[in-house]
């Protein structure tokens, strides 16, 4: 079992390299979809829903360490030169190979996972793998537990700032309808429209009464013409 490396000359459609890699070391592989961007060069996005590869090999439990991508632990298959190595925790000695192959029509080499049953002779790490794969299993159910309890923290947060949020202008529309209703109650105290009144010296007939909001505050008023044409704009309360 092993991951596959074929490079092939795309002029000529002719195999030139064939190298396996994690040799008795790829434990499983995983089928998911996801959202990846398919642009060639890279200088526009083009994302689609792809239907991606991975296989889950040993790093054994000293080594370069992978590195996460979107939840994953991720590595190549081979190992960065001057990568630096040191002991792996029990989440790192197995990580992710992304075998989805997406630009393979552009020479890319081909990856491609085999995967067989456990020989103990063919296994790269013997019984100490298996131990480490439990192990690992056990750690991801853990991590998995940890992200669900994380969403439904973040889920509740969002849904506690939402209430607050339609609570706020809820009590902002209230108020708002409040102010308005005081206002208009005050329009009870200007007479009918035709009616000749004076008011602060100037005097005239109603041809205009309502509820004008300015500032954010409410005033009702009413519109007063003289016999010359002039109009004055009276607060109710002065009547």
């Amino acid at each position: 079992m092993a991951i596959i490396r074929t490079t092939t000359d795309q002029s000529t459609n002719v195999v030139t390299a064939k190298e396996a890699h994690f040799t008795g070391r790829v434990v499983r592989t995983e089928v998911v979809t996801e959202t990846r961007n398919w642009s060639d060069t890279m200088d526009y996005t083009d994302y689609r829903s792809t239907k991606c590869i991975y296989a889950l090999v040993y790093l054994g439990r000293h080594g370069v360490a992978p590195y996460n991508r979107g939840g994953r632990n991720i590595t190549g298959t081979s190992p960065i030169p001057g990568a630096p190595t040191r002991d792996l925790t029990v989440g790192e000695r197995f990580a992710w190979v992304d075998c989805t192959n997406l630009f393979s029509y552009r020479g890319v080499p081909v990856l491609t996972a085999e995967v067989d049953a456990f020989d103990m002779q063919l296994l790269w790490g013997g019984p100490e793998m298996l131990e480490d794969l439990a192990s690992w299993d056990d750690h991801q159910i853990v991590l998995q537990k940890a992200a669900a309890e994380e969403r439904e923290a973040a889920a509740k947060a969002a849904e506690a700032q939402r209430q607050a949020a339609v609570a706020k202008a809820e009590a902002a529309a209230a108020k708002e309808a409040q102010l308005r209703a005081s206002a208009e109650a005050l329009l009870a105290r200007i007479p009918a429209k035709g009616t000749t009144v004076t008011v602060d010296g100037f005097t005239g007939k109603v041809f205009w009464m309502g509820v004008s909001k300015y500032r954010g505050a409410y005033n009702a008023r009413a519109g007063v013409k003289d016999s010359k044409g002039e109009v004055a704009w009276i607060d109710a309360a002065k009547f």
